[in-house]
């Protein structure tokens, strides 16, 4: 049995289960019940239809969106979470990759001009340039912003964009970098700032993240990440608070949101045997919090095999194997190499390239024969 949502001009992949009626903490049922009472409630409609469905133009012609079952409920429970907010700190909104977090954050702010009262700004921080540009587009497509005057280009800058009274301000969290030992001046002393922050507990934010805080110290954080905190992000915590709302890898996959994560032991010198590995690899993502033993034992497990990972003819042979496996799969598309740490990836990245080169010339050397 199938019971979707979607917009009238949504194709049939973008229609989404309605799997929860009310509340996050529902078992998700899929059944026409469910998806009445979920989206045809009085309150709920007209909900929907006034604050969770917009036009994008990210595909160079208008397109309607309508908010999935968890980016509603989340969306709600952070609504929720700020008019209850007394310490600044709204919450943690933990919806996995590829599940639409930037669409969730759309949702969120553009509710809460109409629905919570105050002459609100919304600060939207990122920590990569590429991905300022991103979210900025997200919400430009979506008629949140116009004009690309709002997105600070140095620390200066966003203090007169925060003076300058705008419903959005786009910055890279490196505009509250100081000198080690001290702290960012204060920026703004306004308790209407709402700050909205993409993976906030990336390890660049640890020290950041506090004199962000000083910047703005009336502000209210809430930060939207697609990875679950870990045991030793307390300062994260301290910032912004507990989970407001959680949309886990699992959930995401089962939903068809995120594409499937599959194992496959391709370096018979590194061999693992394990059928349920893959299921495994799942739970892990959703238990991810280590205390602190159990982190020393991975430091510990890591650095007695990390020669043996690392050795140069090993990753030799790792390379030949990504440009093989990558050319001959029976599809274009992208791919992703993540290595042990920043040194093998640059090491990884030369040999790859060089990898491709000698294939590219075999190649050609090939088809000039025939």
């Amino acid at each position: 049995m199938q019971s979707k949502l979607g917009s009238l001009t949504a194709k049939w992949e973008h229609f989404g289960d309605w799997k929860k009626a009310a509340r996050e903490e529902e078992v998700a049922s899929i059944s026409l019940e469910t998806l009445l009472r979920g989206t045809c409630e009085k309150g709920r409609l007209l909900d929907l239809v006034e604050n969770f469905s917009r036009f994008s133009d990210s595909k160079g012609a208008a397109s309607k969106l309508v908010a999935r079952n968890h980016q509603y409920l989340g969306v709600n429970r952070a609504v929720a979470a700020l008019k209850a907010c007394t310490d600044g700190r709204i919450g943690v909104f933990w919806h996995t990759q590829g599940s639409g977090k930037s669409y969730s954050m759309v949702f969120f702010a553009e509710k809460v001009f109409r629905k919570v009262k105050g002459n609100w700004t919304f600060v939207v921080i990122t920590d990569r340039t590429e991905l300022d540009r991103q979210i900025y587009q997200t919400f430009a497509d979506c008629g949140a912003v116009t004009g690309g005057h709002c997105q600070a280009a140095s620390a200066s800058h966003l203090r007169e964009l925060l003076r300058a009274d705008h419903r959005y301000v786009f910055t890279l969290i490196h505009k509250f970098r100081t000198e080690p030992g001290t702290l960012h001046p204060m920026l703004s002393e306004r308790d209407d700032i709402i700050v909205l922050t993409d993976e906030a507990h990336r390890s660049q934010y640890d020290t950041l993240a506090m004199n962000m805080r000083t910047a703005l110290p009336n502000a209210k954080f809430v930060a939207f990440t697609g990875t679950p905190l870990i045991a030793g992000e307390e300062r994260t915590r301290g910032v912004f608070g507990d989970y407001v709302s959680v949309y886990n890898f699992r959930q995401s996959v089962e939903d068809g949101a995120t594409v499937p994560l599959f194992y496959e032991n391709r370096t018979p010198e590194l061999q693992i045997t394990n059928p349920e590995l893959n299921e495994e690899i799942y739970q892990t993502i959703e238990d991810s919090g280590l205390d602190e033993d159990q982190e020393e034992k991975l430091r510990k497990v890591l650095g007695q095999r990390y020669h043996l990972i690392t050795r140069d003819e090993r990753l030799d042979a790792v390379a030949k194997d990504i440009v093989h496996h990558f050319l001959n799969r029976g599809y274009q598309g992208k791919a992703m190499v993540v290595s042990i740490d920043k040194l093998t990836t640059l090491q990884m990245y030369e040999k790859v390239r060089a990898e491709w080169e000698a294939e590219t010339a075999r190649v050609q050397a090939a088809v000039e024969r025939t």
